[in-house]
């Protein structure tokens, strides 16, 4: 991620969720929702929320996994990290780290899960593929990972839409629209992937897994 992004995400953080709520009537938090719904955390699972942002989503999925599980919120944004730990400091099971997610990470087949929402566009080209790799790493043998994001393979009206709004906010991102997700996933070793299109084909919701019987 550039160092403009992350300006952004920066000064953004403390009213983040609710202009994004507000600007698109509600539907950018329905979508995290049903996102959620796709990943299905269960009690007492470990779950990393990379590019956790402010923490609303993280905060959810830990009432699923409840007090025996864990998930752990990792973003590039300090202050983002600054907000999270603020507003759910007295979440059990909790825990927010800022890393730059590009990096290798310590984790290897600890989680069962991985959830990222709005990030992967946002990582500069060259870093996507090493996110991947360090997700699949993470996660335990029958792990899962979903990833929420706009759909960079959009057509018709929806691809309009979606190239007049990066002209507009998201400039330096623009090569997302010629990133293979998919291919990706399978090249660092997932198995299945399944996509399912929200809101037009505008957003798009990916359900990968490390293994399939």
């Amino acid at each position: 991620m550039n160092k403009d992004r992350i300006d952004f995400f920066e000064k953004s953080a403390p009213y983040y969720d609710a202009f994004l709520d507000l600007f698109t009537f509600n539907h950018y938090a329905k979508f995290l929702k049903r996102a959620v719904e796709v990943l299905a955390p269960q009690s007492g699972e470990k779950i990393l929320d990379l590019g956790s942002g402010t923490g609303r989503v993280a905060s959810w999925i830990a009432h699923a996994v409840g007090g025996k599980g864990e998930v752990i919120g990792m973003d590039f944004s300090k202050a983002m990290v600054e907000v999270a730990k603020r507003r759910y400091a007295k979440s059990e099971g909790l825990l927010f780290l800022n890393r730059d997610v590009t990096h290798q990470w310590e984790y290897r087949n600890y989680f069962d899960g991985i959830f990222t929402s709005f990030t992967i566009h946002e990582i500069q080209e060259k870093g996507r593929s090493r996110v991947l790799e360090n997700c699949y790493s993470a996660l335990k043998e029958r792990g899962r990972m979903v990833i929420a994001d706009f759909n960079p393979k959009g057509s018709g009206i929806a691809q309009t839409i979606l190239l007049a709004f990066f002209k507009l906010f998201e400039r330096e991102n623009l090569n997302f629209f010629s990133f293979d997700q998919n291919g990706l996933l399978k090249k660092v070793g997932f198995k299945k992937i399944e996509t399912f299109p929200f809101w037009g084909g505008i957003f798009q919701i990916t359900l990968a897994l490390r293994k399939v019987d």
